[in-house]
């Protein structure tokens, strides 16, 4: 990711538009996957230094939330009986109240579930490993992986406890962070608030894009790799302006365990040790919620 001019006002980091149908393709030698899985890493980058309604605190909290995890979670699935830690059945709104809402969210999770497979062949291509390297942890009846519809809305007046300030002066919705995931699949509405840190650069604008998903690295991804697919650092600047956010955060099974290896030296032995999913998972959520809050 590196810095391009779109206007002669304002600089927007520059976020390739990639189109992922070869990774649909059965060839295993096609050139295009490959050539896809290059391009969506960037040799230059350097890094630089659960379900449930999370509703508005008058005078304290503006942002909306609903998380839910995987439909797949009832009262008779194994993990909800041995009651493991993340492991929760939804709770739905009324389909009397809310009709369609419940099924439409459950398609759009086994979608970008699908989605993030292929993506994933992309990535195990550029890590110089065999397409299929992530697809025994890609269970879809065990993965932790999330939904979160987030809403950021227009307020008059907005509290002013709801809004936070960064270091360089900056008035921010959320803090800067890494995702705590395998990676994170985001859809965003065509309002720019969304910014990412660039080595030398600081923390720089993305442009919004409401016909493309923007796609970025968790920490477990780069944790595995030994940070050459690093996970971005990122916050939501503040902005009185009704904006909707639809991230996919991308997660393994609570027992899956990927051993951490060396890209750019195969032969070399990952510093990092293994971690569980469901250890690292726990630990990072905890962590993101004690720095800056539930969302």
């Amino acid at each position: 990711m590196t810095l391009t001019n779109t206007t002669e006002s304002h600089k927007y980091a520059d976020v390739p538009r990639i189109d992922i149908s070869p990774l649909y393709g059965s060839d295993p030698e096609a050139k295009a996957k490959w050539e896809l899985a290059i391009r969506a890493y960037n040799k230059d980058n350097q890094k630089q230094i659960r379900n449930g309604y999370y509703l508005s605190i008058k005078d304290k909290k503006a942002v909306e939330s609903f998380c839910f995890l995987n439909p797949n979670f009832n009262p008779e699935h194994q993990v909800i009986k041995d009651n493991l830690p993340l492991h929760e059945v939804n709770v739905w709104p009324k389909e009397e109240k809310y009709p369609g809402f419940r099924q439409y969210q459950e398609s759009f999770y086994s979608e970008a579930f699908n989605l993030s497979k292929y993506l994933l062949r992309g990535c195990a291509l550029a890590l110089g490993k065999n397409e299929q390297f992530f697809d025994e942890y890609m269970d879809e009846k065990t993965t932790l992986s999330s939904v979160v519809l987030i809403r950021y809305p227009f307020l008059d007046p907005y509290p002013p406890a709801a809004i936070k300030t960064a270091e360089d002066g900056t008035m921010l919705s959320f803090e800067w962070h890494e995702d705590v995931s395998l990676l994170t699949v985001l859809y965003q509405s065509q309002v720019q608030n969304l910014q990412v840190e660039l080595p030398g650069q600081g923390f720089v604008d993305i442009k919004p894009d409401d016909e493309c998903f923007l796609v970025n690295a968790g920490t477990y991804m780069s944790h595995i790799t030994d940070n050459y697919f690093f996970a971005p650092i990122h916050r939501v600047t503040w902005i009185n302006e009704e904006r909707q956010s639809l991230p996919f955060f991308l997660n393994l099974g609570y027992k899956d365990t990927i051993e951490p290896f060396s890209p750019n030296n195969p032969e070399k032995k990952s510093v990092n040790k293994a971690i569980s999913y469901g250890d690292y998972l726990q630990g990072g959520l905890k962590g993101l919620i004690n720095k800056n809050g539930q969302t």
